[in-house]
This record gives structure tokens, C-alpha cells and sequence, in this order.
């Protein structure tokens, strides 16, 4: 049993936890992505808890990114910043800007994306079906 409360460096921080977080919720993501390549035989009512689950993490999205938005902010004021030379940006205040710039983005299209996948679910869950072609 793997011990999920420590890292090679000790105890799980709370910045260790909200990162293993992000890496399931991507790893969920493309678990979905591979489980569906092959079409699987699904009904549409299965079809439609997927489409409400997907709308539910759509809709945690914008508030999420405004939060990391906000995080970014407060290390830009409280710790000593610099970047690791890898990119032409030499100024971290730039570049935390340019991401606070698109996590505030995120809002519209989180919003957007949680609509449609809510008018797609909305359009199939009253769809009933006995599961044979």
C-alpha cells in the first residue's frame, strides 16, 4: 500500500496535496479520454452522468483559476522571485502577469464550457434505452 501522506521530502505540505489533486483530476481526464477511443457500448443515460460530471468540473474551473490567479499575485509581493533562464523572460512580475492574465480568462471560457456541457447533458438525459441496438 503506497503511503500517500508523505513525499521523499517528509509530510505532505498543502501545496504537495493540491498538486496530487490537479494531477488526478488531469489523470481522470485522460483515463475518460482513452476508456472512450473505442466508443464503448454505453447508454445515453451513462452518457449523461458523464456529461454532468465533465459539467461539474467545468464549472469548478473558474473559480479555481482565479484562486491560483490570486496565489501568483501574493508571491509576486511576498517572495524574492527570478526566473530560471529557460525562457526569454527575464522579469517574473511579467510573466506572473501574463498568467494572471489568462487564468482570469479561464472565467469566460470555464463558464462557456460548463454551459454547453450542461445544454448536451440537459439534451440526453431523458433519453431512455434498453441497451440493445
Amino acid at each position: 500500500m503506497t503511503d500517500t501522506t508523505h513525499t521523499p521530502r517528509g509530510p505532505m505540505t498543502e501545496s504537495d496535496e493540491t498538486l496530487s489533486q490537479t494531477r488526478a483530476a488531469a489523470e481522470a481526464v485522460r483515463e475518460l479520454c482513452r476508456r472512450t477511443t473505442a466508443l464503448p457500448a454505453m447508454t445515453p443515460a451513462t452518457v449523461a452522468d458523464a456529461l454532468a460530471n465533465l459539467a461539474e468540473l467545468a464549472a469548478a474551473l473558474p473559480q479555481a483559476s482565479a484562486q491560483l490567479g490570486r496565489i501568483l499575485e501574493q508571491a509576486a509581493q511576498e517572495q524574492n522571485l527570478a526566473m530560471d533562464g529557460m525562457t526569454e523572460e527575464t522579469d517574473p512580475r511579467m510573466a506572473i502577469d501574463v498568467a494572471r492574465y489568462q487564468l482570469e480568462e479561464v472565467r469566460d471560457v470555464g463558464v462557456d464550457l460548463h454551459k454547453r456541457l450542461d445544454i448536451a447533458f440537459n439534451a440526453v438525459s431523458h433519453i431512455i434505452s434498453d441497451g440493445t441496438e
